[in-house]
């Protein structure tokens, strides 16, 4: 179960990475238009990619 969720935390990361992303024009996605987002999304992102990839190493090298 940690392997899986490990990798469900890998995905809700490059989603998260995806969807942050400006648009050809340049301008951020709604959600990220005011200032406080751009401090805290990417600590988001930065913990469900660290969480993630702890789980997954920590489910490969117990089996």
């Amino acid at each position: 179960m940690n392997l899986w969720t490990g990798i469900a935390m890998l995905v809700v990361a490059a989603v998260l990475c995806v969807i942050g992303r400006p648009n050809s024009a340049g301008e951020h996605p709604k959600f990220l238009r005011f200032n406080a987002a751009l401090v805290l999304y990417p600590p988001i992102i930065l913990v469900f990619l660290g969480l993630g990839a702890a789980a997954v190493i920590s489910s490969l090298l117990t089996k």
